[in-house]
């Protein structure tokens, strides 16, 4: 904080915003100067301790999302003031302020409470925490709090039914898409991706490592990366198409028609267009959920199921794929083997 006086007469006051940066506002009287000075005191101690609103917008700053991502990172905490003059506030809003270190799981149940005032179903109130969360995540790994208070309080039980969809009402959809939304699709089964701007629209060639034959993908729902392995054949496209891509100077890995960035217009009409024509009413998320069924019922580990999807843990996976696990189970127990393990039965004599 610092006081000055201009030579027009005005005074100056200098202090820090909500982000941490230094900003200035002028005063025709000193004391109405040093009152300002005084109410906005920067305090070094308080600085260390990071408000709310101070971890959302360090973890924009510093992290990619979509245009529509940030503005719903931004509404959870700061609402949004309408051309009328009306202000609606986010869930979020009344914690802003909070310092981190004081938020306990009443607080959270507050966000859950706004959230439920709206009319708002459990699992949109899940993804409202998990972009809070997200950002307090990546705070505490770049040591800008020391933890995340609400990491150890799970998610609403909320249905996910109507995100899930059959292989066969996909492979319909799929060959009723363009060219372009064909790629997209191959791309976020082989990577297991959620589709949407914050991953499939958002990747880039940088994140293929081809000696390793993986890809590391940033997670804007969760604020973390994760480590996939695709099929080999998904790979030897994708590397036909980067090789294609570098004489074009193309960073995206899945662009839209014209050879541009993929806008949500873009692909949510493409999408609805496909299912249009192919007769099926099949959300594009639902590609997720095919990739981890799919990968369970072929007898796939579900810790490394997990893995591929980004889980952090394997009960998450379990949970929302367990129609997927009685093929494997009978798989495992077919290769249990009673002779082998010495238990035969015993001919009579």
């Amino acid at each position: 904080m610092s006081i000055a006086r201009r030579k027009d007469g005005r005074w100056i006051v200098k202090y820090r915003d909500a982000k941490g940066d230094w900003q200035q506002r002028s005063f025709r009287d000193e004391t109405e100067a040093r009152r300002f000075d005084g109410e906005s005191a920067y305090d070094d101690i308080d600085n260390e301790r990071p408000t709310l609103l101070e971890c959302v917008l360090a973890f924009l700053d510093n992290t990619t999302h979509s245009k529509h991502v940030v503005w719903q990172f931004k509404f959870d905490v700061l609402g949004n003031d309408k051309k009328d003059g009306t202000h609606t506030e986010g869930p979020a809003e009344i914690l802003a302020n909070r310092y981190v270190d004081t938020l306990i799981f009443r607080d959270l149940n507050t966000v859950r409470s706004n959230c439920r005032a709206r009319g708002i179903s459990n699992a949109s109130i899940n993804l409202c925490t998990a972009r809070l969360n997200a950002a307090l995540n990546w705070c505490a790994k770049h040591d800008i709090i020391e933890q995340n208070p609400w990491a150890k309080y799970g998610r609403l039980d909320a249905a996910h039914g109507s995100r899930m969809g059959t292989l066969e009402a996909f492979q319909k959809v799929y060959a009723c898409a363009a060219e372009w939304l064909q790629w997209a699709c191959r791309t976020c089964l082989a990577l297991c991706l959620r589709p949407g701007m914050s991953e499939l629209f958002s990747l880039t060639w940088q994140a293929f490592h081809w000696k390793a034959r993986t890809v590391t993908v940033y997670m804007g729902k969760t604020g973390s990366t994760k480590t996939v392995y695709p099929p080999e054949d998904y790979l030897a496209e994708a590397w036909e198409r980067y090789c294609g891509d570098g004489r074009d100077n193309a960073k995206l890995v899945c662009r839209n028609r014209k050879g541009t960035a993929v806008t949500a217009t873009n692909y949510e009409a493409a999408w609805k267009a496909a299912c249009k024509k192919a007769g099926e009413r099949l959300p594009m998320y639902s590609i997720r959920h095919i990739a981890a069924s799919q990968m369970l019922e072929a007898g796939a580990d579900l810790a490394a199921v997990a893995a591929q999807l980004g889980h952090a843990s394997a009960a998450t996976t379990g949970k929302y794929y367990l129609h997927a696990m009685p093929a494997a189970q009978k798989r495992a127990g077919h290769v249990l083997s009673l002779v082998q393990l010495g238990a035969a039965k015993t001919e009579k004599a």
